[in-house]
């Protein structure tokens, strides 16, 4: 059984994976809007495994006997600036969800909560994961700066995620 703390907690990462999606899907928006439409793909494929990240916690807090609550989620109000400063905030925000992952398994091991603590190892891999593909873009786009061929062929790299 989850304590009180660790539903509240539970839940509110729900909404702050909810809030990456919003945050990416507003980055493709700016990106089909721009006719990047390579990186708006890479975007709303990341949007997407945000959304099911959000789903997967709401499935573990019901079958830990949790109680759900479906928070409500505003667009970001990120002014973009273009397709390098995106992926400087998509890597920034990366190590700040990596932040909030590892505070939700610091309390579940406060509290002997050896269940959600290996449930979150998985979260926590995938953090490991997210944030050095994103920190590769980024190296990338930082090379090719001034190159339209490097972007460009970047740009199909990033299109083609699976």
């Amino acid at each position: 059984m989850l304590s009180k703390k660790m539903e509240e907690r539970l839940n509110e990462q729900v909404r702050n994976e909810w809030i990456s999606e919003y945050y990416y899907l507003a980055m493709m928006a700016w990106c089909f809007n721009n006719d990047y439409d390579g990186f708006g793909m890479w975007f709303l494929k990341q949007a997407d495994e945000e959304r099911a990240h959000g789903m997967k916690l709401l499935r573990y807090l019901n079958e830990a006997g949790g109680s759900i609550r479906i928070p409500a989620v505003a667009p970001p109000g990120t002014e973009l600036q273009g397709v390098d400063h995106m992926f400087e905030l998509t890597w920034e925000h990366e190590r700040k969800v990596t932040a909030m992952i590892h505070e939700i398994a610091d309390l579940a091991r406060q509290e002997k909560d050896y269940a959600t603590d290996n449930f979150l190892q998985w979260f926590i891999k995938e953090q490991v994961e997210e944030e050095n593909t994103v920190r590769n873009i980024v190296a990338q786009l930082r090379r090719i700066q001034g190159a339209p061929a490097g972007l460009f062929m970047l740009e199909s790299k990033l299109a083609a995620r699976q």
